[in-house]
């Protein structure tokens, strides 16, 4: 059995429920543009290559 040193399901609800907490008074709508701003600051995203 392999021992995880980094557990990315927890990781992600994590990021969720921290970016909730800041944003919960917003609308669905102005919650999910802020999501999609921070997503496009993350690292992640900017190490994606989008081939057309």
């Amino acid at each position: 059995m392999k021992n995880k040193s980094f557990d990315c399901v927890k990781m992600a609800r994590d990021i969720r429920d921290k970016l909730y907490r800041e944003n919960q008074s917003p609308s669905l709508k102005e919650f999910s543009d802020n999501l999609i701003k921070e997503a496009h600051k993350s690292l992640l995203w900017k190490k994606i290559n989008v081939v057309k």
